[in-house]
């Protein structure tokens, strides 16, 4: 997929998909498909597509780039031994492959966790890799809507309604 075709499908401008690429606030530059060399558009799969627009629609809701990139750092968890980003969290790769609700939430800057159909997972202290904290209760929760921007970007036409 290209910048104009994401755009299409999340009616996120052009400008703005290309100022979340310029800026890397989605980790791991690993998950563009093609070079980009001028004349030529920007490619990327679909799992990078989705966290491009998450990018957007954080920026667009009044994050700034610093926070946007560490809650989608904390969210996507990339190994980095790996060529492809296969996502630490078996509930990203749920939600990433599948296609029921899900929300991901970041809580004061430093835990995350998945709300799916599956129910709703403990928080983890992104700080600490694979360390699942139960007793926690964030005073500040951000909050994505991961499923339904999953699905815009999938469908052809940006229109779900």
């Amino acid at each position: 997929m290209d910048i104009k075709t994401l755009s299409e499908r999340t009616s996120i401008p052009v400008r703005q998909i290309r100022y979340v690429t310029d800026h890397e606030l989605v980790p791991q530059q690993s998950w563009v498909v093609g070079e980009y060399s001028v004349g030529r558009a920007r490619a990327f799969d679909e799992i990078a597509g989705i966290f491009i627009a998450s990018a957007a629609y954080l920026l667009n809701a009044g994050y700034k780039r610093e926070s946007v990139r560490d809650f989608l750092t904390a969210t996507c968890n990339v190994m980095p031994e790996m060529k492809r980003n296969p996502l630490n969290f078996p509930e990203a790769r749920i939600v990433l492959a599948g296609n029921s609700a899900a929300r991901v939430q970041f809580g004061d800057g430093r835990y995350l966790r998945w709300i799916t159909s599956r129910g709703t997972g403990n928080w983890i202290d992104t700080k600490v890799p694979g360390n699942t904290v139960a007793t926690v209760s964030p005073k500040v929760i951000v909050e994505l809507n991961f499923g339904e921007i999953r699905d815009r970007v999938r469908t052809v036409s940006g229109d779900l309604s």
